[in-house]
């Protein structure tokens, strides 16, 4: 039980300053006063559940010296010297919260309670603890030779070579990757159909497939003028807002987005789903990668125009919130500790594609990162707030919410009306009230079932939430999930072995040293509070070794399948070197020419010769590049999870366009998985729109993601892993969504002309209209379908007819074909 964490959910955090108010009397006459009067009572009532003797610091919190009382637990510092109300250890002595007070059976003697008023009166004196030793590890890594690894290396421009083939030397890309061609003795695959350029280009860049309308207007424009043609279809595509839906699917991946903790007690994040929005809209709206960069990491830092802007940039900032957390943990320093190791982990995997963390207890064993730069990093994110909600009775470590109320975002609910007000209310009451009835059990003494108090628990905060969800006239409020600077700063040591109880030197705030220009990547007094600001510009500086080149790279394997890094979250020595070293540099350098546009990038990637290739195969280009490193041809690929599922809603006619409002996980409620919220509720939800609005609760993922492996978002997933078993086969023959979508897809195929129902068909389904030997297989199904059934003595009716197109439908969804792009 978290002693100390006083706060209620979904209010907006208020922090308390602590300012040191000057003692009265001699310090040794305030040390002698702590250790007679102050410490014996620590020592008989707390020591036991909040001390280094015990081992335990419940709630984060311990008390066994002045700096650890100021320090505080998860709630933030228990004393405020000089000012007795404001001090959070004499409300919980005063028993002021009957949930949280210490010591929780019985309240200390008045006199006890008198002496600690007056200690903090006179400004909480006590003996300075311990000296911390502020010796640093030597470190073996010399960072200076670590710049000439290639990914630390500045970013160069070099000159193309010539091609003497003419259609491989229009595009600089082109002449890189047909350089490699030559010097391999490999050739290159002819340029792809019109319909299969078609199918390609609707997928990669939409997730979607073409229509069969679509493809019949699209391919006369290919054939007469392919270059303008194909132009003309990117910008159409790029133009789309099913652009943002799918390519913003990617950055989700990289970001470990999911809308629940994961770990030990799987609480939902109800808010979460703002900040899946928020990428949506920046990739349709092309915004720049460096001011997308800078409005993750430090959003709520950077200047604004409107209250709307800085609301929208605080939902940025989700991204830093939203990863996986211990919410179990008991110490809260433990439990902050690994907040701040996994948001390092994931802003150095997302952007710079490096592993930094594993500097966490040692120097990187692989890399040129010393144990130090870590905990540069380390103090950037010690001295950030992060706001992730949680009710308490679910979870030992929650945090309010950032209430942006009133300020331009559109909210999740709808207004309540004055009935809807008072059953809230009266909800909320009821629960309250059972909740003092069990408490009041407690202190007289009766036995009280621990999963009573839970439920009990639960039902106030749950009621709780529910009513602050809306404002006194109904209105509702806005909530986000993001973070803040402290408002005070934070000293950070670095760990020996990464322990918390072995603190080494004082690390000033500062960035990766062989990331950095010699002596630049430590600054001791940042503008900011917390240095996150700094810690964004210094990632988004387009001279910056990585940051670009990592985004490029995410851009090639996005479209290609493959990246010219083929571990595209690691460019460390245990990553993979680029097959195409001259080429990354080369889209780096345009990304950043480009305005830092993803939009303008794609254009120029999509439209080369390399991209065009048919995806065939070649005997003998395979025997000399079997992986296809150096692009001989176009890679051959299964859809996404996400797009298979798009897919089979949008060739039935049931895909829902549009964007739903807030998220469907609002129904299961707030908890944690398995204690108020269940995993079969939650798979239960179901919906048309496109698959990112699928709930995404870690460990419980609908079964068809789950089956085609989307990731949980438990890591930044910056290129999925492909796998094939045979409960993905029986899936797709059994699942009750597929054979729906079966039944509405028949549907469509029966409302064309009889002559024209197979092409139909096969253009919904495959991008192409069905072959001879397709047309032959159809007229067989058809038979032995005939043959099959109680009607194959007569003239087959309408419901056969439909229930023959079902079973054929049903047949080319389960298909390789179907779900894979060439």
């Amino acid at each position: 039980m978290n002693l100390f964490s006083l706060s209620i959910p979904f209010f907006i955090i208020v922090a308390t300053g602590m300012m040191e108010a000057s003692a009265s009397g001699s310090e040794s006459a305030g040390i002698a006063f702590f250790e007679s009067n102050i410490r014996p009572v620590l020592v008989k009532h707390c020591y036991e559940c909040h001390s280094g003797e015990t081992g335990k610091s419940k709630g984060g919190l311990r008390v066994d010296s002045r700096q650890a009382l100021l320090r505080g637990g998860d709630s933030g510092p228990l004393l405020v010297p000089g000012d007795p109300e404001d001090s959070l250890l004499l409300i919980a002595i005063r028993h002021e919260d009957e949930d949280y007070a210490m010591p929780p059976k019985q309240a200390l003697p008045e006199e006890a309670i008198a002496d600690f008023e007056r200690w903090i009166l006179i400004g909480a004196p006590g003996p300075a603890e311990n000296a911390v030793p502020d010796a640093s590890p030597d470190t073996p890594i010399d960072v200076e030779q670590g710049r000439e690894f290639w990914a630390y290396r500045p970013v160069i421009r070099r000159e193309a070579p010539e091609s003497r083939d003419a259609a491989w030397n229009a595009h600089v890309i082109d002449r890189w990757i047909h350089r490699e061609h030559e010097e391999h003795g490999l050739e290159p695959a002819p340029e792809a159909s019109p319909e299969i350029l078609i199918r390609r280009l609707f997928f990669v860049l939409t997730g979607l497939p073409p229509s069969p309308e679509t493809i019949r207007a699209w391919i006369p424009r290919l054939e007469t003028k392919p270059a303008e043609g194909l132009g003309e279809l990117v910008d159409f595509l790029l133009g789309s807002d099913r652009f943002g839906e799918h390519w913003g699917r990617h950055w989700l991946d990289v970001a470990r987005f999911a809308e629940s903790t994961g770990g030990d007690s799987n609480n939902l994040y109800q808010h979460a789903w703002r900040y899946r929005n928020y990428v949506i809209d920046c990739f349709n709206a092309d915004k720049p990668f460096d001011r997308f960069l800078r409005e993750q990491i430090a959003g709520d830092l950077l200047p604004i125009e409107s209250d709307a802007e800085w609301a929208e940039n605080l939902v940025a900032t989700g991204f830093l919130a939203l990863g996986v957390k211990l919410v179990g943990e008991e110490d809260g320093r433990m439990f902050a500790a690994e907040v701040v190791d996994e948001q390092i982990d994931t802003v150095t995997r997302a952007f710079l594609a490096s592993t930094v963390a594993c500097a966490r207890c040692h120097d990187h064993k692989t890399d040129p990162v010393p144990q130090s730069d870590y905990y540069a990093l380390a103090a950037i994110f010690r001295n950030t707030s992060t706001h992730f909600g949680l009710i308490r009775a679910q979870a030992r470590q929650f945090t309010p919410l950032l209430d942006v109320s009133d300020l331009g975002l559109e909210p999740g609910n709808r207004t309540a009306d004055e009935a809807t007000l008072a059953a809230l209310t009266e909800e909320r009451e009821s629960a309250w009230r059972e909740m003092e009835e069990v408490m009041a059990k407690i202190r007289s003494g009766e036995h009280v079932n621990r999963s009573t108090l839970r439920r009990s628990r639960t039902a106030r905060d749950k009621t709780e939430a529910a009513l602050q969800a809306f404002d006194a006239e109904g209105k509702a409020r806005v909530f986000v999930m993001g973070v803040q600077d402290r408002d005070l700063p934070l000293e950070t040591r670095l760990l020996h072995r990464g322990e918390l109880d072995r603190p080494g030197a004082v690390v000033e705030p500062g960035f990766v040293q062989v990331m950095s220009p010699p002596g630049h990547d430590r600054i001791g007094k940042f503008a900011t509070l917390s240095g996150r600001r700094e810690l964004a510009d210094w990632m988004a500086d387009p001279r910056h070794p990585l940051t670009a080149r990592v985004l490029a790279n995410r851009i090639w394997t996005w479209l290609m399948g493959r990246g010219l890094v083929t571990t595209p979250d690691d460019f460390g020595a245990t990553g993979e070197s680029p097959s195409h070293p001259e080429l990354l540099d080369h889209l780096a350098i345009r990304v950043v020419e480009n305005g830092w546009s993803v939009k303008r990038t794609i254009r120029e990637i999509v439209l080369t010769r390399t991209w065009r290739q048919d995806s065939g195969f070649d005997e003998t280009n395979f025997a000399r590049d079997p992986d296809n490193r150096y692009l001989w041809r176009a890679n051959p690929r299964r859809l996404e999870a996400e797009a298979i599922r798009d897919a089979m809603l949008t060739v039935s006619g049931n895909l829902v366009a549009v964007r739903p409002r807030g998220s469907l996980l609002e129904v299961a409620g707030e908890g944690a998985v398995g204690k108020s919220v269940f995993a079969p509720e939650i798979r239960a939800i179901e919906t048309d729109h496109r698959a990112i609005f699928l709930p995404r609760v870690r460990d419980v993922m609908p079964e068809l993601l789950e089956l085609f492996d989307s990731p949980d978002g438990s890591t930044v997933t910056g290129q999925r892993e492909v796998t094939t078993m045979p409960l993905q086969a029986l899936y797709l023959m059994n699942s009750d969504f597929v054979r729906e979508q079966a039944e509405s897809f028949a549907d469509r195929v029966m409302g064309q002309p009889p002559s024209e129902r197979l092409d139909f068909a096969h253009l919904a389904a495959f991008g192409r209209p069905a072959t001879e030997a397709e047309r032959a297989s159809a007229r067989e199904f058809g038979r032995a379908f005939r043959e099959g059934t109680p009607e194959a003595s007569g003239e087959p009716g309408p419901e056969f007819e439909r229930e023959r197109w079902i079973a054929y439908c049903h047949a080319l969804l389960c298909t390789a074909e179907f779900r894979r792009l060439e």
